[in-house]
């Protein structure tokens, strides 16, 4: 079986419909425990306070459309941008590496900027965090969708929060930056939801690009500071 064959079967969108039961069939599932109180610092005056340039932890999982595809992480640096590509095979043991997907961002004492993926590119970048932050700002981004030779203007309100994220590693608390983009003109879909998980230390350590692609780690990631202030 040739590797490209094995990696198309491999990406390959699994959506999984499950069924209700019989009334009376099976108790009631119990509800979930609720999370761990979320605890984060409530100000990141400085990039050294956030450190969202750090690499995210380097085995992950890429889900998508409800696949789940097991990756390792490999970074390229070059002045203030930096490059994630999530592979497949990284070492090619079985064949040649394939890259799944990349993400593309810039990172300087005043800004972290999300910039492109290897389908799409924001331009200008669109800023994630802008320093002095305080848990709770919002601000806004204009600016242009480029894919392929298509570029659609698109507006976006960007908004910061505390979060726990319940990860099948276990739970964290993060920062959780919210992108509300909105397309001009009749682009399909006029509206779309981007979401980025910071762990102060630790990097971008989730994020969703749109509804069907998420990347998240696949191991247990440290505890959260207990010393640290709560964000509200």
């Amino acid at each position: 079986m040739t590797s490209s064959f094995k990696i198309g079967l491999l990406l390959t969108p699994a959506l999984l419909l499950t069924g209700c039961g019989m009334f009376g069939s099976t108790p009631s599932a119990k509800p979930s425990p609720a999370p761990t109180p979320t605890n984060i610092e409530t100000e990141f005056r400085t990039n050294d306070d956030l450190k969202p340039d750090v690499a995210p932890p380097a085995e992950a999982h890429i889900i998508l459309s409800g696949t789940e595809i097991p990756v390792t992480l490999t970074e390229k640096r070059e002045s203030n941008s930096i490059v994630y590509s999530w592979m497949v095979d990284a070492e090619g043991e079985t064949g040649t590496p394939v890259e799944v997907e990349r993400e593309k961002y810039f990172s300087s004492k005043d800004l972290f900027s999300f910039a492109a993926t290897a389908h799409e590119k924001y331009d200008p970048p669109l800023n994630l965090i802008r320093y002095p932050l305080t848990v709770g700002d919002s601000w806004d981004w204009s600016g242009d969708v480029v894919i392929g030779k298509n570029r659609t203007k698109a507006n976006a309100k960007i908004t910061s929060s505390a979060d726990t994220l319940n990860l099948p590693a276990g739970n964290t608390s993060a920062l959780l930056i919210t992108v509300d983009l909105t397309y001009a003109g009749n682009a399909a879909p006029s509206v779309r939801q981007l979401k980025f998980w910071f762990k102060p230390g630790m990097g971008l350590i989730r994020r969703e690009l749109w509804g069907s692609s998420t990347r998240e780690p696949s191991r247990p990631l440290p505890p959260p500071d207990s010393e640290a202030p709560v964000a509200e």
